[in-house]
């Protein structure tokens, strides 16, 4: 019975460790789409404000 009781604690010991790399690891990578979407977010704007400089969808003049 000890020996069922001991297993089984080791068991919980390991899935602890898991579950507290996993969580961290799963953190990590929450920062980093967040980093990604502000960078996405930075290049939709300066590919918008350059295609207004260059004046969006109009024809150029030789059409």
């Amino acid at each position: 019975m000890e020996n069922r009781l001991n297993k089984l604690e080791m068991l919980y010991s390991d899935q602890s460790q898991t579950i507290e790399a996993m969580s961290g690891e799963m953190f990590q990578q929450q920062k980093e789409i967040a980093q990604l979407k502000r960078q996405l977010d930075e290049l939709k704007e300066q590919l918008e404000a350059s295609s207004n400089e260059i004046g969006g969808n109009e024809r150029p003049p030789h059409y």
